[in-house]
């Protein structure tokens, strides 16, 4: 663990991770610290090995001895994160400056609560194995599940899709490997990972993440809120979406509307099985069917985003999960969709949140669930 009491501590850490290679001179200005107590800080940091020095900056106009720049140093451990889905377990290794060290996906599909745990615990050993890291170098276990998570104990309270109640995941694993593990919901960990693995320089005060269950037609919401993750009293916060169709029931839909629509070509995944991925690669190959079922799927996520700009009124929204896989196709759909809802619904001029993919792409909820280390670690 970081063993980061100090409130100012934990501040300077988090803004030399989020920048790298920045300055005292930078960090004083930022954190509004004399710059005894700074040097104060960054010493006990280094001490403790958690930031190294990355180089030299350039000197002011006026000349003068170039400042020294820091960084965290990558090499004081690693964390694990998984993203436990229906149809596959996708993880990430990355290191504590939240370079992505590995990124795996594995078959899986959810059988006898024995059964899932064996495949979570091999998942792991497989990727620490791949990685060429030891277990030695691991701070963290994170597992980002669909379903409801209890906050504070990390216990999974339901989980549809892993078949799981009132169930204490998180031991299990822990009993295991001997090193700490957290339990989230994985629209929640899509949010943390926006907040703590962006590119912007600093932390990203308010964030909404959504994703889409291509194969049960759930959606879950991630909320950040003021740089803090909002779960509510119950945990529940973002899972009370309306549910919309699978994929399954939107192509059943459409044939049966549109009989005579180009279908999907032959040999193609049974629609019981298909993907967001495949219906996007069977798209750009001319498939009327899958364009007009990436659109049909478009229009019902913007009707729930206009729900959400009522509730919210978000300045950035971010899809994320296999949703991000359409690049602009499914994206400029929502835009026009969501568009036409605000102008029916509302009476004067809306803005309309800005839309984005996650950078992560789909291991954004993995990538994410490594965060949940990071929030907790630093959390001011």
């Amino acid at each position: 663990m970081l063993e980061l009491k100090e409130r100012s501590h934990k501040r300077v850490f988090s803004l030399i991770r989020a920048q790298g290679n920045v300055s005292g001179a930078l960090l004083s200005k930022q954190t509004e610290m004399q710059p005894s107590s700074l040097v104060y800080i960054l010493r006990h940091l280094k001490d403790k090995n958690l930031i190294r020095i990355s180089g030299l900056g350039s000197s002011t106009q006026k000349g003068g001895k170039r400042p020294v720049l820091w960084e965290v140093n990558p090499s004081y451990g690693n964390i694990i994160g998984l993203e436990v889905m229906r149809h596959a377990i996708r993880g990430v290794m990355v290191n504590i400056a939240g370079e992505v060290l590995l990124k795996v996906e594995k078959e899986f599909k959810p059988g006898r609560t024995e059964k899932n745990i064996s495949r979570i615990i091999n998942t792991i050993k497989e990727i620490i194995d791949e990685s060429g890291h030891s277990l030695e170098k691991l701070l963290y276990i994170s597992l980002a599940i669909p379903g409801v998570v209890e906050p504070a104990s990390h216990k999974v309270i339901h989980s549809f899709g892993l078949k799981m109640n009132d169930f204490d995941l998180k031991t299990h694993i822990e009993d295991h490997f001997k090193v700490p593990i957290g339990i989230i919901n994985d629209a929640n960990a899509g949010a943390l990972g926006e907040q703590w693995f962006n590119q912007d320089g600093d932390m990203i005060n308010n964030i909404l993440y959504i994703m889409y269950n291509p194969l049960v037609g759930g959606m879950g919401l991630g909320v950040v809120i003021n740089q803090k993750l909002y779960t509510g009293s119950n945990g529940i916060a973002g899972e009370l979406f309306s549910r919309i169709p699978s994929l399954e029931q939107i192509i059943n839909e459409i044939r049966e509307n549109q009989p005579d629509i180009e279908g999907l070509s032959q040999g193609t995944k049974d629609p019981v099985e298909m993907q967001i991925a495949d219906l996007y690669n069977y798209s750009r190959k001319g498939c009327e069917l899958s364009k007009t079922v990436l659109k049909k799927l478009s229009g019902l996520v913007a009707k729930e985003i206009s729900k959400i700009t009522g509730l919210f009124d978000p300045e950035r929204i971010t899809l994320g999960g296999d949703l991000s896989i359409c690049e602009n196709l499914c994206c400029d759909e929502i835009i026009a969709s969501l568009d036409n809802l605000m102008e029916k619904y509302y009476p004067f001029p809306i803005r309309i949140p800005q839309i984005q993919y996650a950078r992560s792409k789909v291991f954004s909820a993995a990538i994410g669930a490594t965060a949940l280390y990071l929030s907790d670690e630093l959390s001011l």
